[in-house]
């Protein structure tokens, strides 16, 4: 008779989401900085606006862009 053995993760389920999450994230924003003309911004905005609806719970990608052409305050 075979058993079954549960090998656990070192990490959690949420914190591997999280994770990916953070990964995709970042990849919108280091193609949005890497776009060369601006219809590949535009086709960038369109997906982060999508990426955005999708993800109500979290803060909007497009702010995070928009933040980035701003200056750091002091």
């Amino acid at each position: 008779m075979s058993t079954l053995t549960l090998i656990s993760s070192e990490d959690p389920f949420e914190t591997v989401v999280a994770k990916a999450e953070a990964a995709v994230r970042a990849g919108f924003i280091a193609d949005y900085l890497a776009a060369t003309d601006a219809i590949d911004r535009a086709y960038i905005a369109y997906q982060v606006a999508l990426y955005d609806e999708a993800n109500p719970d979290e803060l909007p990608l497009m702010d995070e862009i928009r933040g980035l052409h701003l200056p750091a305050a002091a």
